[in-house]
């Protein structure tokens, strides 16, 4: 657990939610991996009780630490991996693949796909931050963003 100068917990809100482009699966995961995926049909149903709900999920790739995920209109995940500087892509069948490893990729963070095939990385450097360096700040300067064609443009539902 990491504590902000007042001792108190700090939570890093990530969201590492994706729909797929036709809008039949949710996938997500926790910070630490690794990525679930639920069918959304599941989700719309206040009478299924969270016991029956679970049962519907499924483990779809083990995945590690990330600091976020992208998909792109054909359906290939994007996870960017804070320990090992890279980002992977995990292609709808779930196979995984290593997409780019760079040393300058410090904790990636906020990733999204342009609607020209570029895959957007900001390396956000969340793990440089004081509250996870002993109240010390280490963030290098100036931030740095990177972007790599991909050539698959964003799903439709996910920029309307």
């Amino acid at each position: 657990m990491v504590h902000g100068s007042d001792g108190k917990p700090v939570y890093i809100h990530a969201d590492q939610l994706e729909v797929s482009p036709d809008g039949r699966w949710l996938y997500y995961q926790p910070c630490w991996g690794p990525l679930y995926r639920i069918e959304t049909r599941w989700l719309g149903d206040p009478s299924l009780a969270s016991a029956e709900l679970a049962k519907h999920v499924e483990k779809f790739a083990d995945t590690p630490s990330t600091g976020r995920t992208a998909i792109d209109a054909a359906g290939n995940l994007y996870i960017s991996d804070t320990d090992r500087q890279r980002i992977l892509k995990i292609a709808p069948d779930g196979s995984t693949s290593t997409l780019v490893e760079d040393p300058r990729q410090f904790w990636v963070d906020a990733m999204w796909v342009d609607r020209d095939g570029f895959l957007w990385m900001p390396a956000a450097q969340l793990n440089r931050m004081a509250p996870f360096q002993g109240g010390v700040s280490k963030v290098g300067f100036p931030m740095k963003v990177y972007k790599l064609r991909i050539n698959y443009g964003p799903p439709e539902n996910d920029h309307p």
